[in-house]
């Protein structure tokens, strides 16, 4: 499972010694992806960057656990489980995330469910994708700060010198898809300082 890098400053988690399990439920309700990873938020951005868009994060789910042989063996249970019922991987999630074959029809997620649940109650902790996603953009939110105002300035920098001709690579797409990250979870930024915020939601408006 190929894993995309995040900015710099969203670095693995407290947690990054545990291991998840998760089932993910795009929101098209069209399918759902069965997988384990050591850092859910790294995981989910390898299928896309607007994960808070492509997926239901108030469906899908996750559970920790203390090892990776357990992770494993959970994950396999349930693939093995609904081998019948495969489906497509959404045309959206490039095929550098990995996982083709870990996509399963969404009339099965509750089968999927009950599977994680029953696991819990022996070995872990499940909880919503929503509420772990946003407490880990909290936790770093104060480094995020620091790398999004850098981002902003090489942004407008690399803007400045596309009008002079120059080619230059795209920088704000990034930035943006990260700062509407924030704002889905109502996690607000820059709170202290809102000339710095309008700066940096300026720079990926132009």
């Amino acid at each position: 499972m190929a894993d995309a890098l995040l900015p710099q400053p969203l670095a693995p988690t407290a947690e990054s010694d545990a291991w998840f399990v998760y089932l993910l439920a795009p929101a098209d309700c069209s399918s759902f992806k069965v997988g384990f990873t050591c850092h859910p938020l790294q995981r989910i951005t390898t299928f896309s960057r607007r994960y808070f868009e492509r997926f239901d994060l108030s469906q899908s789910l996750l559970l920790r656990l203390d090892a990776c042989d357990d992770a494993r063996a959970l994950e396999a249970a349930i693939k093995t489980e609904l081998a019948h019922s495969r489906a497509e991987t959404p045309p959206w999630v490039p095929l550098e995330a990995g996982g083709q074959t870990e996509w399963f029809s969404a009339v099965y997620f509750t089968q999927a469910e009950e599977r994680l649940r029953a696991a819990a109650h022996e070995v872990g902790r499940i909880q919503l994708a929503r509420d772990y996603l946003s407490r880990e953009l909290e936790r770093m939110r104060l480094s995020f700060e620091i790398w999004a105002w850098a981002q902003a300035q090489r942004t407008l920098e690399m803007q400045a010198a596309s009008l002079r001709g120059y080619r230059v690579p795209e920088t704000g797409r990034s930035l943006r898809d990260w700062l509407d990250a924030y704002a889905y979870f109502d996690l607000p930024l820059f709170a202290d300082d809102p000339a710095v915020r309008s700066f940096v939601h300026e720079s990926v408006r132009r």
